[in-house]
């Protein structure tokens, strides 16, 4: 009778190990086209390698240094998309590059964190005047052409730049870059579907 109850014991252990899920430093949670990783602390996130340009949104809600890069498949680090001390919320394109391949996410937090990653595609739309606070990315409804102007501005005092992107979501031109508050007027390069933006304040951006 004792063996029979040891086996049964056994039984039910393994049973409830089966059944358990692994433990995670960071969950993952697949929203249709959307991949939500969530955690706390420093993390590397490993993905499927991937060359095809797309989007991350960020929330950090910690005090200390909030750092995210991209690494390639070698390790190495590619594009920075935050960089910021303290709480953080901003979106960042990522393989802007055509010698980019993204393989994860290296994480430096020291508070909770989110990254969803989205295609280029799903990136807010560009209205006529567009405005927000922090790192963002926009869309064009269509590649731009001719002579277009946009009206540029900035309230924060650290480093601020506009690049536009193209259709296939590659860099194409820098057409704002200061550190501190930026007023001015710039032409809209042909060419151009999407626009990053890194910025530590308010801004706005009037197509004309």
């Amino acid at each position: 009778m004792r063996s029979l109850r040891t086996l049964a014991a056994l039984a039910a252990l393994a049973s409830a190990a089966l059944l358990a899920p692994p433990a995670q430093a960071a969950t993952t949670v697949q929203a249709s086209a959307a991949t939500i990783y969530r955690g706390e602390g420093d993390q590397l996130l490993r993905i499927r390698a991937t060359t095809k340009p797309g989007i991350v949104k960020i929330t950090h809600d910690g005090e200390g240094y909030f750092s995210v890069w991209t690494l390639s498949p070698s390790g190495k680090e590619d594009d920075l998309l935050a960089n910021q001390v303290g709480a953080y919320k901003g979106t960042a394109p990522f393989n802007t590059s055509t010698s980019n391949k993204t393989a994860a996410f290296s994480i430096k937090a020291d508070g909770a964190w989110t990254l969803q990653v989205l295609p280029l595609t799903k990136a807010r739309s560009w209205s006529i005047t567009s405005r927000g606070i922090g790192d963002d990315v926009l869309r064009l409804s269509s590649t731009s052409r001719g002579l277009h102007r946009l009206k540029i501005r900035h309230s924060g005092d650290g480093y601020f730049s506009v690049w536009t992107l193209d259709a296939n979501g590659r860099t194409h031109n820098l057409v704002a870059n200061k550190v501190g508050a930026y007023n001015g007027a710039v032409s809209l390069p042909p060419g151009a579907r999407y626009a990053s933006i890194k910025a530590n304040g308010a801004w706005s951006i009037v197509r004309r």
